[in-house]
C-alpha cells in the first residue's frame, strides 16, 4: 500500500502543481481588487447637463463612464469617487450607468432616471429695435407659454402671451434709454438689450393756425429739460409749463413749419404744421372773383361731383364775393383753376381762408397743386379760418410754377359746403 501512495503521489504532485501555478497567473492577470463596484449613484435622477456623483471603490482606473450607451465627460478625484456629467443627447427615461475598465474588460452598472430638461424661456428677436413708453413691441422666442414676467431693467411691463413663441409687451415708463428685458418663467429666464427712446412727443397744437403774436400751446409727453424749441428754422421764446405741456408766442418773422422740441433725451417734431396767416395778399389769385393774376395764362374749370359759384355774396371774409363750393359726392373736385403759369419768384406761402358751411364741422378737404393732392385741411365750422401754407411744403420753389389750384372732397362723404375767399401768394 505504502508502495502504491508513493505512486500516485508521484503521478499527482505535477498536475496539482500545474494546476496551482496557472490559478496563480488567472489572478495575476485580473486581480479581484482592480474590478470597479458602484455603491450609491447621487442623485439618482438629473436633467441633461447635471454633474453627478458616484462612489464605490477601485474606480480610480475606470476609463469610461456610460449612460444607457452614451458616454459621458468625467473626472475621477479618488479611486472610491467619479463626478460625471449628464449628457445632453440623452431623452427623458430610465437608464443604467455604467463604469468601464478598459476595453469593457470590467464594469459594474446602477440604475439611473433621466428628467425632462426644463423649458427655459429663449429670447430670439425684439421688434421693432426702438420703442416709445406706451408703444407695443414683439419679443420672439421659444418655450414662452409659463412666462410669468416681463421687466425692462427693475420696472415690470404689461405683456400678453400669443403663443410659445411670441410676446406683445407694452414698454414701461422708464428713467434711463438703455434698457435690459428680461422674460422670466418658473424654468429660468433670458434677458436682451434694448432701446426706449425718451425724446419728446407732440400730440396736439393749438390753435393750428395763428397770427403772429398769437399764443400758440403744445401739448405732448416729456418736455421737461426742453433747451429749444422752433417753428420752422425759427428759434421761439417758450414757457414750459409741465412736462407736457409749454406755450409760445408766434413771433413777427415766423413762417409755417412743424414744431421741435429739444431735450437732453432727443428732438420731437410735430407731424402737422402751424400755419402762419398773414394780412393781406401780396398775390391775389381770388379776391371777390378769379384775378388776372391766374386767368391772364389759365382757365377756370367746372371740375365734378357738385357745384362752384364764384359769385357768392355771403358769408364773405371780405369785399363782396366768395366762392361756395357745394360737396355731393365723396372726393368730388367742382374747383378748380388749371392751365397757369404763376411765376413763384419770392413768394414764400400760399394763403386761403375757408369758411364752413353748417354740417361740414370735422370734414376734410385738401388743397391740391399743380395736379397733386398736397395739404389736407379740417373744415372749422360757422367762421373763417385763415391757412398760410409754406410753399415748400406745397413742392413749389422758385423754378416751379403754380400752374393748377383744386380743393377736393376728402372725407369721402360729400353732402356738405364751404366757403373760400382771400386766395392767392404771400
Amino acid at each position: 500500500m505504502y508502495k502504491n501512495f508513493k505512486y500516485l503521489l508521484f503521478i499527482c504532485l505535477p498536475v496539482i502543481f500545474v494546476a496551482l501555478q496557472t490559478s496563480c497567473k488567472k489572478e495575476d492577470k485580473y486581480p479581484a481588487q482592480t474590478l470597479p463596484n458602484i455603491i450609491t449613484v447621487n442623485p439618482t435622477s438629473a436633467i441633461p447637463g447635471s454633474p453627478v456623483d458616484i462612489k464605490g471603490a477601485n474606480l480610480k482606473a475606470v476609463t469610461a463612464v456610460r449612460f444607457g450607451t452614451v458616454e459621458a465627460v468625467f473626472d475621477t478625484p479618488s479611486d472610491t469617487s467619479i463626478t460625471a456629467i449628464v449628457p445632453d443627447s440623452l431623452p427623458a427615461g430610465d437608464l443604467y450607468v455604467q463604469v468601464y475598465i478598459g476595453d469593457g474588460v470590467a464594469y459594474a452598472a446602477q440604475k439611473f432616471t433621466i428628467i425632462a430638461a426644463p423649458k427655459i424661456p429663449t429670447i430670439a428677436s425684439v421688434n421693432p429695435g426702438t420703442a416709445f413708453p406706451g408703444d407695443v413691441i414683439t419679443i420672439k422666442g421659444i418655450n414662452f407659454s409659463a412666462v410669468s414676467s416681463v421687466t425692462f431693467g427693475s420696472t415690470p411691463a404689461v405683456y400678453t402671451i400669443t403663443d410659445s413663441t411670441k410676446l406683445n409687451v407694452t414698454v414701461p415708463d422708464v428713467s434711463s434709454a438703455n434698457q435690459l428685458i428680461t422674460v422670466s418663467a418658473p424654468t429660468g429666464s433670458d434677458t436682451v438689450s434694448f432701446t426706449v427712446d425718451l425724446s419728446p412727443v407732440i400730440t396736439s397744437i393749438a390753435p393750428s393756425a395763428a397770427h403772429p403774436g398769437d399764443l400758440i400751446t403744445v401739448t405732448g409727453v416729456r418736455f421737461t429739460g426742453a433747451t429749444s424749441v422752433q417753428l420752422g428754422s425759427t428759434d421761439v421764446t417758450f414757457t414750459l409749463v409741465s412736462d407736457t405741456q409749454l406755450t409760445f408766442t408766434v413771433p413777427t418773422s415766423a413762417s409755417s413749419g412743424a414744431i421741435s422740441i429739444t431735450t437732453p433725451n432727443g428732438t420731437g417734431t410735430s407731424s402737422t404744421s402751424l400755419s402762419i396767416l398773414q394780412s393781406g395778399l401780396a398775390l391775389p389769385i381770388y379776391d371777390d372773383a378769379v384775378t388776372t393774376n391766374w386767368t391772364s395764362t389759365g382757365w377756370i374749370g367746372g371740375g365734378w361731383g357738385g357745384t362752384a359759384n364764384y359769385a357768392n355774396t355771403s358769408p364773405v371774409e371780405s369785399g363782396s364775393n366768395s366762392v361756395e363750393i357745394d360737396y355731393v359726392g365723396g372726393y368730388g373736385s367742382p374747383m378748380q383753376l388749371g392751365g397757369a403759369s404763376v411765376a413763384i419768384g419770392s413768394y414764400t406761402s400760399f394763403k386761403i381762408s375757408i369758411y364752413g358751411a353748417p354740417g361740414s364741422g370735422g370734414k376734410q378737404i385738401n388743397l391740391g397743386i399743380n395736379q397733386q393732392d398736397k395739404y389736407t385741411i379740417t373744415v372749422v365750422e360757422g367762421q373763417w379760418t385763415d391757412y398760410q401754407i409754406s410753399l415748400s411744403d406745397l413742392g413749389l420753389t422758385s423754378s416751379t410754377p403754380l400752374t393748377d389750384i383744386w380743393l377736393k372732397e376728402y372725407s369721402n362723404t360729400g353732402g356738405f359746403t364751404v366757403y373760400v375767399d382771400n386766395m392767392g401768394l404771400n
